[in-house]
């Protein structure tokens, strides 16, 4: 699969209110991370999802017990019902990536979360991982059963390939391009550029724009202080005004909060 340059995607609560939140950096076959975390009993309601363009597969691990389901991105700040108890063993597919199953489409994703049959991804794949201990080793045994899956699913057709520069460039400019900027340097209509991209995403670029916008001043934020005014010039907002308004939709919560609440836990995210 080829590299596609990418912002790492954040889930800044689940992060904040986890026990013994852990996560392994991937970067390759389309997969940004594998995480782990503890829950409460009442961690479920505590926690929202925000805008990222990703895809998550989640294995939920409690007393033996195994529930799997998958989900794509939030439209803007949301409930994400994890489960009630146990450990939470997650993938977090990057945007466009990811072989799922065949009954399901992108589209039918976002802003949704189904419930599936883990072993799909391998032949008793949710009993290994209900056995080991180590978050390390599950995400281990996850990527070399995947990486078979993968490359006998890869897809490398014209559209893969518009779809990947999209994105791509999208990327590059931390969502500050314009389609009819991509439209020129494509020489494909603006039109057909969004049909592809919503075949493989199930969200249009200009969406996926915003959101990576968002998740790079979520990157920003974490790594310094710069000043509202700055902050919105530097991400390509109109004024400090709109980027506010994003801001408080996408997470939930005022630029201030925000900033506050993460302190305690800056390097984990």
């Amino acid at each position: 699969m080829r590299k596609v340059n990418y912002i790492k995607p954040l889930q800044p609560y689940m992060v904040l209110v986890s026990e013994n939140y852990q996560r392994v950096d991937e970067n390759r076959l389309g997969i940004s991370h594998c995480y782990q975390m503890d829950l409460s009993q009442n961690m479920d309601s505590e926690v929202d999802a925000v805008p990222d363009g990703c895809i998550d597969l989640v294995f939920c691990i409690d007393d033996g017990k195994v529930s799997t389901s998958i989900g794509g991105t939030v439209l803007k700040a949301k409930h994400w019902e994890l489960g009630h108890g146990g450990t939470c063993f997650g993938i977090r597919f990057m945007p466009g990536s990811g072989v799922m199953p065949k009954e399901l489409s992108p589209d039918m994703l976002v802003n949704q979360d189904i419930e599936i049959d883990g072993n799909i991804f391998g032949d008793n794949l949710v009993e290994k991982l209900s056995e080991q201990e180590n978050m390390s080793r599950r995400a281990e045994i996850f990527m070399n059963v995947y990486e078979t899956l993968i490359h006998d699913n890869e897809e490398t057709g014209l559209k893969k390939r518009i779809e990947e520069y999209i994105r791509n460039r999208v990327c590059q400019n931390a969502g500050q391009i314009n389609m009819s900027e991509l439209a020129q340097e494509t020489g494909y209509s603006e039109c057909y550029l969004r049909r592809v991209f919503k075949e493989y995403n199930g969200i249009s670029p200009k969406q996926f724009a915003q959101y990576i916008r968002f998740q790079n001043l979520l990157t920003i934020l974490k790594n310094s202080d710069t000043s509202n005014e700055n902050l919105a010039l530097d991400c390509g907002y109109y004024d400090e005004a709109h980027m506010m308004k994003e801001f408080r939709n996408y997470a939930g919560m005022t630029i201030e909060k925000y900033k506050k609440i993460i302190t305690p836990k800056k390097d984990l995210l």
